[in-house]
């Protein structure tokens, strides 16, 4: 008999189609529950978007396979007392549905859904802290983020880190026990290249700073870097397809506004798709990270990357096969990679080519750990103890 599985995710939600895809190709039954209000923003939709309409545009945009069904659910804000009534319906339809085990995605400051991990007691957990410790300019409180952080891992019977130094910064920031967590890659973002809806060529000379505009982001070293890449590649163009509260205090950086293609405020996932299809490599100058989503994805859309030394991205970068690796806060750095490699297409190219071929074995060999993970869980679990 299958194993079945019920995967919970409110905010990353590629991350949760990418699993549930990889997963029921590797023969496991998966039902996927989805937060209404961000798969709706997720499509560009009105917020009041009937259920039926966003769970056919998954299927109908092959995001997710038809033989994974969906539920949606709704919770209010996080100071909202309705969203305890909501978070017990919630916990009351997964295990109606009977699954073998409950797989919960939890981004930070997710209270309902790190509650969620507390409420289902008759069913083994497991669950992804995507960002285990808080980031530089998060805007709860440190004491709150650790709250819900720990209660997730008070609910959990096993706990998934996506960065192999983030198994250890579970274990004593949370006071967690060696068996209870996990470490496994993060699942490549294989779900944004399907919004593409026709081939695009490179434009030659394009740096892309994709996603939100943070301070920890460090959007203002990019910036900053414009003038020193531009002495040595003059066509360099520099497409900032960001939005967030950082965007405006870098814009005063700007030095040559004409370097500049800026694409402030929201865009939808087809137009995400598409300056990555068009750019010449992808760069994450952060000063601060856990994992990024936006790594994978370069990589599915076969672009090198520029990315620096902070969290665990340098465990997803290949130096000098996949991207290049910089220190962080250092504009002369990171400007002197860009350069490498807009000035050597054959390596830009063979990198991209390097990075897409990597990311295709990944997605199977993270599925084989995913399960593996369940099946160890699930018979701990009948025990009444995790022996990992």
């Amino acid at each position: 008999m299958e194993t079945k599985i019920s995967i919970i995710v409110s905010d990353d939600l590629e991350y949760g189609l990418d699993l549930a895809s990889a997963l029921n190709d590797a023969g496991m039954s998966v039902t996927l529950y989805l937060s209404r209000t961000n798969l709706a923003l997720y499509f560009g939709q009105s917020p009041y978007a009937s259920s039926n309409l966003l769970t056919t545009a998954l299927y109908n945009k092959s995001l997710l396979p038809r033989s994974v069904p969906v539920h949606l659910f709704q919770l209010p804000r996080i100071r909202d007392p309705r969203s305890l009534s909501a978070a017990c319906d919630l916990s009351r339809m997964i295990q109606e549905d009977h699954p073998d085990v409950v797989h919960i995605i939890m981004g930070p400051g997710e209270l309902w859904i790190a509650i969620l991990a507390c409420l289902i007691r008759d069913l083994p957990v497991v669950s992804t802290m995507i960002i285990p410790q808080p980031n530089l300019g998060d805007r709860l409180p440190v004491s709150i983020l650790w709250t819900i952080a720990k209660l997730l891992t008070l609910g959990s019977d096993l706990v998934i880190v996506n960065g192999i130094e983030q198994v250890d910064i579970v274990r004593k920031l949370y006071t967690v026990h060696a068996r209870k967590v996990t470490y496994i890659p993060l699942i490549p973002r294989l779900a944004a290249a399907k919004w593409l809806d026709h081939q695009q060529d490179e434009e030659p000379g394009t740096v892309l700073f994709p996603g939100k505009a943070q301070l920890r982001k460090g959007l203002e070293f990019l910036v900053r870097a414009q003038p020193l890449i531009t002495q040595y590649i003059p066509n360099a163009r520099f497409v900032l397809a960001a939005h967030g509260e950082d965007l405006n205090r870098c814009r005063a950086f700007i030095r040559d506004e004409s370097k500049f293609e800026i694409h402030d405020g929201f865009l939808t996932s087809a137009e995400l798709a598409g300056y990555f299809q068009k750019s010449s490599l992808v760069t994450l100058p952060y000063l601060s990270a856990s994992t990024s989503g936006m790594l994978t994805t370069a990589y599915v859309f076969g672009k090198p990357v520029v990315v620096t030394r902070v969290g665990a991205l340098p465990e997803y970068v290949k130096e000098g096969e996949t991207g290049l690796l910089v220190p962080p806060a250092d504009s002369e750095r990171l400007a002197e990679a860009i350069i490498r490699l807009l000035k050597d297409e054959e390596l830009r190219h063979q990198m991209g080519k390097n990075a897409r071929d990597w990311i295709t074995l990944e997605q199977k060999r993270i599925a084989e750990q995913t399960i593996q993970v369940y099946e160890t869980t699930r018979a701990n679990f009948r025990k009444g103890a995790i022996h990992l």
